[in-house]
């Protein structure tokens, strides 16, 4: 069973990173949403520093929406769906390991893309590799909430808006307590404090939940 999962996951990471540079769009897109900052709010290095480890959240979010809309839909399309159904080993597990796979493929270009932007809104350079760790966990978070709500959208027309709808309002406690544990890096305060905790629980619940929701929502699609 661990070999038929590692091979899922292989499978994803080698279809996105080899799919026209489809993982590295949610970075490029990341980078896009940092870059506009100093334009809308202006310059002044003081300012970029207090907000801007918080925007990285509400950044990151919206990356990992960009990415979420095909994850299943490509298997719907060209029938490997129902081959996957057909298959011995769990649908949960399955699916866990699609979105890992994905998860995998976006984030490591996303985390490389974060020291950039971190230096671009005048964090100091040693807070950066703390708030890259905070935002990579907080990925994780995002893109197994994210993908019940791809799971649900695919096969609808126009499901990338079906998916920003369902997931952005279950995003918004990982980007208010990534928020304020970005917040107590800056201060000096810790990568571990009550905020990226918090966050931590929720990735670890989200792993073990996240795979049972998103089988019941393909199941669904292929009734």
């Amino acid at each position: 069973m661990f070999r038929a999962f590692l091979s899922i996951i292989l499978r994803e990471i080698r279809l996105n990173l080899g799919n026209h540079g489809g993982a590295f769009l949610p970075a490029a897109f990341f980078a896009g949403a940092i870059l506009i900052l100093p334009f809308s709010i202006g310059p002044d290095p003081e300012m970029l520093r207090k907000i801007g480890a918080g925007y990285l959240w509400l950044a990151l979010a919206l990356a990992c929406l960009v990415s979420l809309e095909r994850l299943f839909q490509g298997d719907i399309d060209d029938g490997s769906l129902d081959q996957i159904l057909l298959g011995n080993l769990p649908l949960s597990i399955i699916m866990l390991g699609k979105t890992l796979g994905q998860w995998i493929a976006v984030a490591i270009p996303l985390m490389f893309a974060v020291p950039i932007a971190g230096l671009m809104i005048n964090i100091e350079t040693q807070y950066i590799l703390p708030l890259t760790f905070q935002l990579f966990i907080g990925s994780l978070a995002m893109f197994l909430i994210g993908a019940i709500g791809s799971a649900l959208g695919a096969g609808v027309r126009r499901g990338g808006l079906l998916v920003a709808l369902l997931s952005l309002p279950l995003y918004t406690p990982i980007i208010i307590f990534g928020s304020g544990a970005a917040s107590q890096v800056i201060m000096g305060n810790g990568i571990f404090s009550q905020g990226f905790l918090l966050i931590c629980t929720i990735c670890l619940v989200a792993i073990v939940l996240a795979p049972i929701a998103i089988a019941a929502a393909i199941k669904l699609h292929a009734e």
